[in-house]
């Protein structure tokens, strides 16, 4: 069963919706909990990724199955970053390569896309090793921890900085 990743639209916004509710369910899935994956949750960040960023799906026979997305700020003394990015891949899909090539396609874009654009940033607790080992491999370096930022099931734990630079062209 191949995957295909495109571009998302804002008539996705009720799938990923879905898509994040189910991931929501999942412990250390997403930091937010399923109640609090709301229409204008989904609306606010497809909207701002669709006008200032990279928002992308994909697609397993004809269903969304993963999103990834992240946007500008707004402010200009930021206008070289884009963060709040979020990544939700379902378990039925988990362990196929496929958070893996969306992170893949985001950079390329951006590097494509937004000249401008110098570092891309996100936040992973720590307790996340996997995520942390793939951000790792596709060039994200750890900035720092923020202990007891994230309250989980198992207590407080740290919330970790994570960069990926454009490379300078020599």
């Amino acid at each position: 069963m191949s995957v295909q990743i495109r571009p998302s639209v804002l008539q996705d916004a009720p799938a990923i919706r879905s898509l994040y509710q189910r991931v929501s369910r999942e412990s250390g899935g997403l930091a937010r909990q399923p109640a609090e994956i709301t229409d204008e949750y989904v609306q606010h960040f497809l909207s701002r990724s669709l006008a200032r960023g990279v928002a992308l799906v994909a697609e397993q026979n004809g269903h969304l199955v993963a999103e990834i997305h992240t946007y500008w700020s707004g402010l200009q003394i930021f206008a070289h970053v884009l963060g709040d990015i979020t990544v939700a891949v379902d378990a039925a899909v988990q362990n196929q390569g496929i958070g893996r090539r969306l992170f893949e396609e985001l950079l390329a874009r951006v590097q494509t896309a937004f000249p401008q654009v110098r570092r891309v940033e996100l936040l992973v607790r720590e307790s996340n090793v996997r995520a942390i080992a793939l951000y790792e491999q596709l060039g994200f370096r750890q900035e720092g921890r923020f202990e007891g930022r994230v309250a989980g099931s198992n207590g407080l734990e740290a919330d970790i900085p994570m960069a990926w630079h454009v490379l300078e062209s020599p």
